[in-house]
């Protein structure tokens, strides 16, 4: 049995939050009483876990701006082609949902989006290209880490057209490498994570140490080479950089 939205919710709703809170902390080293609690705990974290699929009665909500279905169990179902059609939302989170399969490129139709999470590293997402962000115009706050990006080609031309793009994290996404290119316009651009992608490319792309407005930076687990680029000077407004997991052999310049 789906989840039901019955025509009893007032059509104006604008927020709906379906999120669960997050499991409980496993420790070995803590007493089987205490494990026991967890053991309970995880029971009733499933029982509230929400499960089948969604029900396309979701689209009477048609001034719904914020969706997150974080943290729920639908197992080895794919995001449904429907939500692209909800298309006053400006928040969608789909983190931790058990999704699988193909992501819809309907949801490029969500043209007011400015917040958009699918992260989930342990499931199937994936997708073949990224040309449905070009209907995003909006999109600010993208994250994918965990989806399978490694045919998605395409993915720095594409979030290269995004124009107000404060956060871009994309994490053990299987990317394949980091293509070079000699403008890019991420003048907005405060975060961005590439962790954990295993690039073909060894040594950071030049580009990346144009972005002067970045406050955070994530290439660790990528297997660079070689010495840490003295270009880190310009990046002025840098206070978190991650660059462990490579294999730099030079330290951080002075």
């Amino acid at each position: 049995m789906g989840i039901a939205v019955t025509r009893s919710v007032l059509s104006a709703t604008t927020s709906l939050l379906m999120s669960r809170s997050f499991p409980p902390i496993w420790d070995d080293s803590i007493s089987d009483e205490q494990n026991g609690q967890n053991w309970a705990q995880e029971e009733a974290y499933e029982r509230l876990m929400f499960g089948d699929k969604l029900n396309p009665s979701l689209l009477d909500l048609k001034h719904l701006n914020y969706f997150n279905l974080s943290f729920n169990n639908f197992p080895a179902s794919p995001i449904p082609s429907f939500l692209g059609s909800m298309k006053s939302l400006t928040s969608l989170t789909l983190s931790y949902a058990g999704f699988v399969a193909l992501i819809p490129h309907q949801l490029g139709n969500l043209s007011k989006l400015l917040y958009l999470n699918l992260e989930c590293p342990w499931v199937d997402l994936y997708v073949n290209n990224l040309q449905w962000l070009s209907g995003l115009p909006l999109l600010q706050h993208p994250d994918m880490s965990g989806v399978d990006l490694s045919k998605a080609s395409d993915w720095l031309q594409l979030t290269n057209t995004l124009p107000s793009l404060f956060d871009l994290r994309l994490s053990s996404s299987q990317l394949p490498s980091i293509p070079p290119t000699p403008t890019v316009n991420f003048s907005s651009l405060l975060t961005l994570d590439l962790s954990k992608n295993q690039f073909e490319n060894t040594l950071i792309p030049s580009w990346i140490f144009g972005l002067r407005n970045l406050v955070s930076l994530d290439l660790s687990f990528n297997n660079f080479q070689g010495p840490i680029p003295i270009d880190l000077h310009n990046m002025t407004s840098l206070k978190h950089l991650h660059l462990s997991g490579n294999y730099f052999h030079h330290r951080l310049p002075n």
